[in-house]
């Protein structure tokens, strides 16, 4: 009989314990040879490959390393680059284009989470709850709720600028509440497939100009730096909320702490450039500009989410069955994408 199949795990140490529950790592071992080798970024090239050396998965993940040729090299007979977190982008080389790999990820549990923020977000912004809560405690009173653009998630616009993965779970969301007009702005998007699901396809400034909740959903790539700028918080209605749960930079910070000071707008920032925001931006003094530090996708108990579908993932595989985050080089390229850290060594 053949013997376990090898995964090489390169992935930072950390993650080995926040995404994977002991009992995922023993699901994995009673049916693979799991071999680790953690913060790989850390590794000598040789250790690196040792780890690889004959493995037909290897699942990169947080704190994991580019896969380049002579990581590669040890395992002829790799089948599946399985990625325990979301963009692929920064762990792909010409290396793993040249190998017929199979190639997954868990981007879309990553992006259900985002999209549950993004929404949860909304409905609080909406209904002005930090604000409120800030009015009551400085004057121990119920606030005049008319001093606050108080509303309801019902007979809105609401922008999407970004149609991937985190894109369409929020679309997804918004189809439960009533009479919500979705506008998406998106290159890619099709627009006979949106309408079919109940969106409309629009420019970014038709989004900027007409919704009154925008959600920048969009990857960091060359083509989407800083596409949100003075032009565009210019054209937001008073009132606007944006919400980013994309990239920060996407956006041109100093032109949002601009429009914040001169206008009655609201920012709601999951993500910003640098991350955190250096200690001199404005963005912490300003009233109407919310910072978390980004913890749209899953954070804490919830990032086991992803070591399980991690492990499901591998299995399915092996079993010779279709697999769920199944992605292209071209879907990959997408993603957001500033390159990975190599092995030590280079």
């Amino acid at each position: 009989m053949p013997g376990k199949a090898r995964v090489a795990v390169l992935i930072g140490a950390g993650t080995t314990t926040e995404c994977f529950s002991d009992a995922d790592w023993e699901r994995l071992r009673g049916r693979t040879e799991v071999v680790f080798c953690l913060d790989p970024v850390k590794r000598s090239r040789d250790e690196i490959s040792a780890a690889m050396k004959g493995a037909r998965v290897v699942m990169t993940g947080w704190g994991g390393c580019a896969l380049e040729e002579d990581l590669l090299e040890p395992a002829p007979d790799l089948a599946l680059w399985m990625h325990a977190a979301g963009s692929m982008a920064p762990f792909a080389t010409e290396a793993v284009w040249r190998r017929n790999l199979a190639l997954s990820t868990a981007n879309n549990i990553l992006a259900e989470g985002v999209a549950e923020f993004a929404l949860a977000v909304t409905i609080l912004a909406l209904k002005q709850i930090i604000p409120l809560s800030n009015a009551m405690r400085q004057d121990r009173n119920r606030p005049r709720q008319r001093d606050f653009p108080v509303r309801e998630l019902y007979d809105l616009p609401i922008g999407i600028v970004g149609y991937g993965a985190v894109g369409r779970n929020l679309h997804g969301l918004l189809r439960n509440f009533h009479d919500v007009q979705v506008l998406v702005c998106d290159p890619k998007a099709d627009p006979a497939q949106l309408a079919q699901a109940g969106a409309r396809a629009a420019t970014l400034d038709e989004v900027c100009r007409t919704c009154e909740v925008i959600h920048n959903c969009v990857p960091w790539l060359p083509t989407t730096e800083k596409m949100f700028g003075a032009v565009q918080f210019q054209a937001m209605k008073d009132h606007t909320l944006f919400i980013n749960t994309g990239r920060g930079a996407t956006v041109d910070e100093e032109a949002l702490a601009t429009a914040l000071r001169a206008r009655p707008l609201q920012a709601y920032l999951d993500v910003t450039h640098p991350e955190p925001p250096t200690p001199q931006s404005p963005l912490y003094d300003l009233p109407n500009c919310f910072l978390t530090p980004h913890i749209a996708g899953f954070a804490g108990n919830g990032r086991r989410r992803l070591g399980r579908f991690t492990v499901d993932e591998i299995l399915r595989f092996l079993d010779g069955q279709p697999l769920q985050g199944r992605v292209t080089r071209q879907i990959v390229e997408g993603m957001t994408g500033a390159k990975a850290k190599p092995a030590a060594g280079r």
